[in-house]
Order: structure tokens, then sequence, then C-alpha cells
């Protein structure tokens, strides 16, 4: 549920464009060199890779002339992931430069069929001509329809999304694969992440928070201080808006009961969360900055939400018909009305 927001879709737009950047496109600095002949490769973050996903070894040589990795990646494969920093490969690395150094600014990129996306060719809204040859995704609403659903007053909407993916050699039958398997990972993507988030509020904790316990420090900004306060002063319908994760465990439905600036010194903030505004939840889990942990506020948050329809091979466009994957996405969420309103259509009235 929610209270308001200037620019719904735009925001569900733009949401789900970083969702597709931070999961379809995912990628992670490789934080000590990967060598020739290594299986196993250091990263900096490996929490969007998974098991079997088809990845790339590329470094910022790739658009200098001079360097050895003009116009070069490698292609390899994830066999598992060991832990948040370390990825095991299914075949050792065999770059003939020597590997994939730090100092060359190396990192890995997921990719799908041999055919990379790019976080500049996913676009917002569909167009008559993609500018490029490579894969490209388009973003569009389509439609926002509303209902009752309780007095007083809440009013469910349902956003409509138009997801399209075009690819490259779309003539051969390896091209049309491709697109379908990227049709298929979007669907995959939003079917795990059916409560989506859009323009939350995130935060790193800035100490350790052990099981057992109910606190967890962040830092002291105006930003915090603003979006991250007691649940009893928020005026919203639900009291428990908040959640801790970080890349091995997560916990939702939390509450703020107290929050104590300057404490445990100067520059941070420290919130007692509850399962109400007045009992103190016990948190279940460990939750580490190794890990990437996080505090996060919900600011819109969608009840229902999925991908209902996949059109494989064919999408019209004006007359004509092209070679694409369009995918339909749907999400719901309410919006609170307080009445009785005030009546805006009345004339200046000036003191007397």
């Amino acid at each position: 549920m929610r209270q308001g927001s200037p620019q719904p879709s735009t925001e569900i737009v733009e949401g789900i464009i970083s969702h597709l950047n931070n999961n379809l496109i995912a990628k992670t600095n490789v934080v000590s060199n990967a060598l020739t002949g290594d299986t196993m490769i250091n990263v900096e973050n490996s929490f969007h890779f998974e098991e079997g996903q088809e990845i790339i070894l590329i470094d910022y040589g790739y658009n200098d002339p001079v360097s050895p990795h003009y116009q070069m990646f490698e292609y390899t494969n994830v066999k598992s992931i060991a832990n948040t920093h370390w990825i095991t490969l299914g075949q050792p690395i065999v770059d003939p430069n020597g590997g994939w150094m730090v100092s060359d600014g190396a990192f890995v990129q997921k990719t799908i069929g041999h055919a990379p996306l790019y976080t500049d060719r996913i676009y917002y809204g569909d167009r008559e001509v993609i500018p490029t040859e490579e894969m490209a995704v388009t973003v569009e609403p389509v439609s926002m329809s509303n209902e009752w659903i309780y007095l007083m007053g809440g009013l469910s909407k349902e956003y409509r999304v138009s997801i399209t993916v075009y690819g490259k050699d779309i003539e051969t039958e390896e091209g049309m694969k491709i697109l379908n398997k990227y049709a298929d990972s979007i669907f995959d993507l939003f079917m795990s992440t059916l409560h989506i988030a859009i323009k939350n509020n995130y935060t790193p904790i800035m100490a350790n928070v052990a099981a057992g316990t109910s606190t967890v420090v962040i830092e002291d900004t105006p930003e915090n201080r603003e979006y991250f306060v007691l649940s009893s002063t928020i005026g919203h319908p639900s009291q428990y808006i908040f959640e801790i994760q970080d890349n091995l465990n997560v916990e939702k439905d939390l509450s703020i009961i107290n929050v104590a600036y300057g404490v445990p010194a100067p520059g941070f903030i420290t919130l007692t969360v509850g399962d109400s505004v007045n009992s103190p939840r016990l948190l279940a889990h460990n939750y580490n900055l190794n890990e990437y942990a996080f505090f996060m506020r919900y600011n819109r948050y969608f009840y229902d939400s999925r991908i209902d329809n996949v059109e494989y091979g064919v999408v019209q466009k004006g007359s004509a018909f092209i070679r694409a994957a369009r995918l339909n996405w749907f999400g719901k969420e309410v919006e609170e009305f307080y009445f009785p309103q005030q009546d805006t259509n009345v004339p200046y009235m000036p003191q007397p």
C-alpha cells in the first residue's frame, strides 16, 4: 500500500529497467587477477550470479586499440558459487594474454547464448527503429486500471507494462534460440521477484548485526533521517514496511520502534526493530558487512505482480511484422484516499 506518487508509471518502468540491469546484465569486478589456467575467480560480489549461467570475462581494454584485449572477451560458465567472493568456473581460463587483470579493470558479466546485453541497450519506451544490431530490450507502460477494494478508501491500481526483446541474426535458427532464451530468462526473473521493488530506500548497515538482537546501526544522513523513522509516525496503513537483508538471509515485515541519533557514536543512527510499534523482534539471523547487509524501507508495495503472457518470435509494429519477443507484465498496488476531501473547485475567497 502507498499514499500518493507524482509519477507512478514512470517509476515503475524505471524500476523494471533497474531490475533488468541488476540481474539480466549482472556485473561484478574481479578483485584479484584471474590468470590463464585458473578455475576459480575472486570477485567483488557474486550475489547476482547462479550455477549454470553463461558469463564473459572482459576488461576496459575492449575499446582500446593498443590493448591486447581490444575487442576481445572470454566466454565461460559458472560451475558453482563458492561464496560471496569466489566463483568456480566450468573450465579453466584460456586467455592467450595471461588472463584478466585487476589493473585493467577486469570484470565478469552475465550473458545468454553468446549474445551479451549491455546497459545502454535497455530503453525506456519502444520505438520504430532500434539503434543497434545487438541484443536490445525496451520497456514501455501500456495501461492503468483501478477498482475500489475497500472504503475508506483503498483503490487497487493495476499497471501493465510491455517488455520487448530484440535480437541479432534473428533470421537464423541460432538467433531465434537466443531470442527465446532471453525471453525465458526475463520471465524467470520476474517470477522469482513477485513483489518487485520500486523506488524503495536502501542504506547499508554500519555494524554487524548478531542473531538474537533487535538493533541495527546505519549512517546518520539527511536521507536516513527522513526515511528511517518510527513506524508510528509514518501515517502508513501498514506498520510493517521495513526489511533487513544480506547475501545470505532476509527478514521482512519489520517496524521501527525506536530511533537513537548519535548512537553508538556521532554520525550513526541506531534503530530498534519490532513486530509492532511496541514489540521488539529478535532477529533470527546474522547480518554482516562483508555479506553486503543493508536495511530497506518499502515506498511502493506490489501485492500481486508477474508476467502473465509471453509472445515468442513475431511482433507487429504498425503494418509490419518483425522478429522479437514480447512479455506482458502487470503489477497491483493499493493507494489510500482519505475522506472527506476538500473541494478544490471553489472561487478565490478574499479575506474580509
